[in-house]
């Protein structure tokens, strides 16, 4: 079986969270990274060394590294990680196979962690760490479901139209006590800070890739007050969204 050798070095690059817009196609390039993509909602497709792919919720795919992408194919609006990245590739048992599928509500905080941190002043190892702590979960294999990543399931499905602790109870008919000691055992936050969370990275995206106002974005993002939005997104990054917007057109990811 074809993939990364988790018994040689690997070399974290850098790593972002990427949403597409509806019928955006993946960017045609030669890239000399292996890349990782761990797409949670919608469908990714491209092409790899003229090959066609198409990568759904719930799988991974690596990118192998001095591959010819093209995306002749529109993608139907992905959400996922991707991880630049430098492995050796190997036939070995101990390889993490170049396709395989993954629980998002169970890696869910390892991806964001990630994707926070690459943003971060933290040191290259510490990023380092939480990616081949991530490479390993794959590897592993371990995927076993809890009822706290089921409620999160629902959140990352419904974030923007939930306004309420009922909204997330009813479907799985426990109380809001339960619900949230559940939540706060599992990630270490409450229900509705995971869905701030959510509700931040989407209008950290828009702010990238649209020139919508700040207002408008805050309530795309689900904010019924403005005032809320911005105090939430300083406290999040420590930068104002006007702030962030400009830095992020200073120094674009990649």
């Amino acid at each position: 079986m074809n993939g990364i050798d988790l018994n040689k070095p690997i070399f974290y690059k850098h790593s972002s969270l990427r949403f597409f817009e509806k019928n955006e196609h993946h960017v045609k390039r030669f890239c000399n990274a292996d890349v990782l993509l761990m797409v949670y909602e919608g469908v990714l497709r491209f092409s790899e060394n003229g090959v066609q792919q198409e990568v759904r919720a719930g799988e991974y795919y690596i990118q192998e590294h001095d591959s010819a992408q093209d995306g002749e194919l529109a993608s139907d609006s992905p959400k996922y990680l991707y991880v630049h990245f430098m492995a050796e590739w190997s036939d070995c048992p101990t390889v993490l196979p170049k396709r395989g599928n993954f629980s998002y509500s169970l890696l869910s905080k390892d991806i964001n962690d990630l994707d926070d941190i690459s943003r971060s002043e933290c040191t290259y190892t510490e990023k380092a760490v939480l990616f081949l702590g991530l490479l390993t979960k794959l590897y592993s294999k371990d995927t076993i479901n809890t009822p706290a990543k089921h409620i999160a399931e629902l959140i990352e499905k419904e974030y923007l139209s939930i306004t309420s602790l009922e909204q997330i109870c009813k479907p799985f008919h426990y109380s809001k006590n339960h619900v949230i000691n559940l939540f706060k055992k599992e990630f270490g936050i409450t229900p509705f800070e995971y869905i701030n969370d959510l509700k931040i990275k989407r209008a950290m995206y828009l702010l990238e890739v649209t020139s919508k106002s700040i207002e408008e974005i805050s309530e795309e993002s689900g904010f019924n007050y403005y005032s809320h939005f911005y105090r939430m997104f300083i406290t999040k990054n420590g930068i104002s969204p006007f702030e962030w917007r400009n830095r992020i057109k200073i120094h674009p990811t990649s």
